[in-house]
C-alpha cells in the first residue's frame, strides 16, 4: 500500500472517533440539564400557615336562666250565662236581639203567664175561704170554752171544735206555701238579665213553645274577661297559682303581664289536659273580645348563676358534645355536658368555667390549634376587651 493510502485510512479513522466523542458529550450535557431541572422540581416549597379564622365569641359570665313553657288558649268572659226556660209555656214577647247591651235585671223575654195567673187567683180565693172559716171556728171555740166551764156542753164537743180550728190553720199554712210556689212560677215567666252585659245569642222566637231547660238566649259580660288555657297533664306539677305569665294576642306585638289565678281541680275527661285561667289586665280588655285566641308564656322556674351559651355553639365531634374556646389566639376543643334548653340558649353543666371565651361561630373548619381572630359586628375586636389575650388585633 502506498503512503497516500495509509494516510487516507488514518484520516477517516480520526473523523469517526471525533463524531463519537461529540455524540457522547451531547448526551452527557442533556442528562446533566435534565437532572438539574428535576432536582429543582423535587425541592419542597416553604409551608405557609393558613390565615387566622374569623370567628365571633363571648366570655362566659353567670346569668339568670328562666325556664318557660308556652301554651295556647282562648279569651272567655268570666260571667257568661245561658238563660233557659224554667216552666212549660209559650214565648209571649222577646225584647232584645243579638248584640244588644243590657243592664242587670232588665226584662229580656216574657213567657205566657195565663196559667200561672189563674192558679194564683184560685189559691187566693181558697185562702180567703179558709181564713173566713178559721175566724168563725176560732170565735166558736171561745164561746164553747166558756159553756164547757159551766157544763152547758161536753168536753168532747169542745175538742171537736178545737180540731176544726187546728185543721183550718194547717190548711191556711198549706195555702200560703202553694201561693208562694205559684208566685215563684209566675216570676219564671219573666226572664231578666242576671248581670250587665251583651246579648250573645237569641235562641227562640215569639210564639214558640218551650219546656223546662229549653235555652232562650245567652248573655256575656264583656267587662270582665279571662284567658283559659289547656296544658298536658305532665305539666301539672310545674304549674302553680301565682306563676308569672306573659300574654300575647296573635295580632298584638306587645305582651301583657299577668299570673295564673286558678287551676281547675279536674283534668279534662277526654283529652286528659289540665286547665288553668289567667285574668286579662283590666286596662287591656277594651282591645279584646271573647273567643279570640291568645298565647301564654309561663315562667316555670328561675335559676341563678347559670352558665349558658347559644345553642349553635355546641358541636358534636367523635360522638361527644363540646365547644371551642379561644386560648392564646388558638381554638381549643372543650368537651361539655349540656342541661336544659331555653329558646336559643343551652345550659352547660360541665366542661366550661366562668371567664372562658367560647367561640359562637359554628365554622366547619374549626379544630383544636387553629389560629382564630375574633370579630364583632364585622370589626376585629381587641382581645383584652373580651377578657383574654391573643396575638394580633
Amino acid at each position: 500500500m502506498s503512503s497516500n493510502g495509509v494516510t487516507g485510512l488514518l484520516s477517516k479513522a480520526r473523523t469517526k472517533l471525533s463524531a463519537s466523542h461529540l455524540l457522547f458529550a451531547g448526551i452527557a450535557i442533556v442528562v446533566i440539564v435534565a437532572g438539574v431541572r428535576l432536582s429543582e422540581r423535587l425541592v419542597l416549597p416553604d409551608v405557609v400557615p393558613p390565615p387566622p379564622l374569623a370567628v365571633e365569641a363571648l366570655r362566659i359570665t353567670p346569668r339568670s336562666f328562666v325556664i318557660t313553657a308556652r301554651y295556647s288558649g282562648s279569651v272567655v268572659a268570666q260571667n257568661r250565662a245561658t238563660l233557659s226556660a224554667r216552666l212549660a209555656s209559650t214565648v209571649k214577647a222577646r225584647y232584645v236581639k243579638e248584640g244588644d247591651t243590657v243592664k242587670q235585671g232588665q226584662l229580656l223575654v216574657r213567657l205566657d203567664d195565663a196559667e200561672q195567673q189563674q192558679e194564683l187567683l184560685r189559691l187566693n180565693s181558697s185562702a180567703d175561704r179558709i181564713r173566713a172559716d178559721l175566724n168563725y171556728w176560732q170565735a166558736q171555740y171561745k164561746v164553747e170554752k166558756r159553756l164547757n166551764k159551766t157544763g152547758a156542753i161536753s168536753e168532747r164537743k169542745l175538742q171537736e171544735t178545737l180540731r176544726r180550728v187546728t185543721t183550718l190553720k194547717a190548711s191556711l199554712e198549706e195555702n200560703r206555701h202553694a201561693r208562694a210556689s205559684s208566685e215563684l212560677r209566675l216570676g219564671y215567666t219573666e226572664v231578666v238579665a242576671p248581670f250587665a252585659g251583651i246579648v250573645q245569642s237569641v235562641l227562640i222566637t215569639e210564639g214558640e213553645s218551650v219546656n223546662p231547660g229549653t235555652p232562650l238566649l245567652e248573655v256575656v259580660d264583656m267587662t270582665a274577661l279571662k284567658a283559659v288555657f289547656r296544658a298536658p297533664q305532665s305539666d301539672s306539677k310545674r304549674l302553680l297559682p301565682g306563676l308569672q305569665v306573659y300574654l300575647d294576642l296573635h295580632r298584638q306585638a306587645a305582651a301583657w303581664q299577668s299570673e295564673i289565678r286558678r287551676i281547675y281541680p279536674a283534668l279534662d275527661s277526654r283529652s286528659r289536659n289540665l286547665t288553668f285561667e289567667v285574668p286579662l289586665p283590666h286596662e287591656e280588655q277594651a282591645q279584646v273580645q271573647a273567643g279570640m285566641s291568645v298565647g301564654a308564656v309561663v315562667e316555670l322556674e328561675r335559676l341563678n348563676s347559670v352558665i349558658s351559651v347559644p345553642l349553635h355553639s355546641v358541636q358534636k365531634r367523635q360522638g361527644r358534645e363540646g365547644v371551642f374556646a379561644v386560648r392564646d389566639g388558638h381554638a381549643a376543643w372543650l368537651p361539655v355536658k349540656t342541661g336544659i334548653t331555653q329558646g336559643d340558649l343551652v345550659q352547660l353543666t360541665e366542661g366550661v368555667s366562668v371567664g372562658e371565651v367560647v367561640i359562637t361561630t359554628p365554622h366547619p373548619a374549626l379544630e383544636s390549634g387553629r389560629t382564630v381572630q375574633v370579630y364583632r359586628d364585622g370589626e376585629q375586636v381587641r382581645t383584652t376587651r373580651l377578657g383574654y389575650t391573643q396575638s394580633g388585633g
